[in-house]
């Protein structure tokens, strides 16, 4: 039996605290102006207030916590493009505000879609350019070697 490889298994709990932090119970309500329609608002996109208005910390944070998520998810879906593993990671954060629509105590939040795609970017960025350090660090396979040698 294969033993179970820790990206995966850290993927999964990590998006299950992500997902926990952002749609789950909070003790304040949600504090702000969202419109009827949150994101799915296209003139909020536009409307200086949605880029002025909220704490520089929020916005900060918000990257953050996408971070590991793109890094996590670059690392399992190694052989995948890049803009396939960044598009898993930005829909879910376009999926976390879609959901925050209709919750009386989140506001689904433009600059939250542009900082969470921003973290998640990151995040993978980080990941593929830290395997591509180690692969050119790195010994070639057995198999590889041969491969070389024979070609």
């Amino acid at each position: 039996m294969r033993p179970l490889r820790p990206a995966p298994v850290l993927l999964v709990l990590y998006v299950a605290l992500v997902l926990w932090a952002t749609l789950g119970p909070v003790p304040w309500a949600g504090h702000g102006y969202q419109a009827p329609d949150g994101v799915l608002d296209w003139r909020i996109w536009f409307d200086a207030d949605t880029w002025t208005s909220g704490t520089r910390t929020e916005f900060i944070l918000n990257v953050l916590m996408f971070v590991p998520l793109g890094a996590l998810l670059a690392r399992t879906m190694r052989r995948a493009p890049l803009l396939v593993v960044t598009a898993v990671a930005v829909g879910l954060g376009v999926i976390i505000e879609l959901t925050q629509i209709g919750m009386v105590d989140r506001i689904s939040d433009p600059r939250d879609v542009v900082a969470n795609a921003g973290g998640a970017l990151v995040g993978v960025l980080i990941a593929r350019g830290v395997a591509a350090l180690a692969g050119a660090f790195s010994s070639p396979s057995p198999a590889r070697a041969r491969a070389q040698r024979t070609s």
